[in-house]
């Protein structure tokens, strides 16, 4: 007869690392914690500086739209968390003149390499307006989450993210078929 002994394991953390569990991880690269908190509790959005906990890359709406083969941010979440693996990525409409961009968190070193055609990364320690954890609604102004923040660490993979650009890229570059099929 088997004997199954469980083992209880106690996960021991700091009230530090507690507080930044909740999406607010980002915080630290504020100009300011306590400036940060303020903008997010009554902005809905904070500057942040990414290049130490995170980097930062920005993406065209369209190019998402054509990887995805969809044509809105809310229907994009379901795919876009699953081909980034829950990597956090946010929306803002404004970002270039004709059209918004998604804005995916990732590694920080890679940001300072990332040399992806159709994307470009947000220059190291620039101010960067990202949306508070709980905005994960379409805003009439401002960011908002399209796949939202999760624990520390959880960031967008380099290769994922640059086989979703490329496939973005490629499909806008393909042949619509509305000049004609060649037929004359």
């Amino acid at each position: 007869m088997e004997q199954r002994v469980e083992e209880s394991i106690t996960w021991v953390a700091t009230a530090g690392e507690r507080a930044f569990t909740d999406g607010t991880w980002p915080l630290p690269s504020a100009p300011s914690v306590q400036q940060g908190i303020a903008e997010w509790k009554n902005r809905g959005a904070a500057w942040l500086r990414p290049g130490v906990l995170f980097g930062a890359v920005i993406i065209r709406e369209e190019l998402v739209h054509a990887a995805l083969a969809l044509d809105d941010p809310v229907k994009c979440a379901p795919p876009l968390a699953e081909s980034l693996e829950g990597g956090p990525v946010f929306y803002s409409r404004d970002r270039f003149p004709d059209q918004g961009s998604y804005t995916a968190l990732v590694p920080p070193s890679v940001a300072m390499t990332w040399q992806v055609e159709g994307s470009m990364s947000h220059p190291y320690r620039a101010l960067l307006l990202v949306p508070a954890p709980d905005v994960i609604e379409p805003q009439k102004a401002g960011p908002w989450w399209v796949v939202p923040l999760d624990g520390p660490g959880l960031l967008c993979p380099p290769d994922r993210l640059a086989a979703l650009v490329s496939l973005g890229v490629a499909a806008t570059r393909e042949p619509t078929g509305e000049e004609g099929d060649g037929d004359a």
